[in-house]
Order: structure tokens, then C-alpha cells, then sequence
């Protein structure tokens, strides 16, 4: 989270807004939070088994994602083929791939939502 969020009304752990809180920058994993909570009670019983699936999506790309930390690492290390990458390069590598972790980190949390909410529908059907 940007040092320079305004926290103060956030959940610290997944930087939620609250009620009371604004916005604050746009990201990923917020829009998803956002969209989830409002479609949440109105999904079907496979609709959420859909999105429960993004977990293995999400595996799937921080997977990817060690890979390219991997290669950068090794970029660097090792500069004698390659150029030695500018500061500027290696600033927006590093937002690319923090916009990527955020990305994972949203399917994540709407996969372990719609997870719950699917549990929750199959004990009320049971219940019916």
C-alpha cells in the first residue's frame, strides 16, 4: 500500500475502505472487492463455482510472475550479455509487477469470497 494512502479508515490487512473512507488510488483487487460484494447475494449456485476457480488462476499467475522476478534477477546479476538496466526501467518493471501481485491478489480474495458465499448457498438449499 502507497505510503501516502490515506489508511487511516482502511483495514490494514487487505487496505479496504470502510464506509468512511474514500477510494483511494484505483486498483484491481478494489474494483473486484467492490463488484463481488455487490453481485455476491444475486450469484448462482454456478456462478460462484466459476469464480471459485479463480484460486487456480491465481496460482497460475504468481507462478508466472516468480518466473519473470526470476529472469530480472538474472538480468541484473549477470549484465555482461545484456545492457545493464536504466533506473527508469527497473522503476517500472517494479510497478508493472506490483500491478500484477495486486491483479493476483484479488482474484484470490474474490475466489476465497465467492467460496464462502457457495457454502453458504448449498447449506441453505439443504435447509429448504
Amino acid at each position: 500500500m502507497n505510503a501516502k494512502q490515506d489508511t487511516q479508515n482502511q483495514p490494514e490487512a487487505i487496505g479496504r475502505p470502510t464506509g468512511k473512507a474514500g477510494f483511494g488510488a484505483p486498483k484491481t483487487s478494489t474494483a473486484l472487492f467492490m463488484m463481488f460484494e455487490a453481485a455476491a447475494k444475486s450469484l448462482t449456485q454456478k456462478e460462484l463455482e466459476y469464480l471459485v476457480r479463480l484460486n487456480s488462476h491465481a496460482q497460475l499467475e504468481a507462478a508466472n510472475l516468480a518466473i519473470s522476478l526470476q529472469t530480472i534477477g538474472a538480468l541484473i546479476y549477470n549484465v555482461e550479455p545484456f545492457e545493464a538496466p536504466s533506473s527508469d526501467s527497473i522503476g517500472q518493471m517494479l510497478w508493472s509487477l506490483s500491478s500484477q501481485l495486486d491483479h493476483i491478489a484479488g482474484l484470490i480474495e474474490v475466489s476465497s469470497n465467492a467460496s464462502y458465499q457457495l457454502k453458504a448457498l448449498k447449506n441453505q438449499n439443504q435447509h429448504t
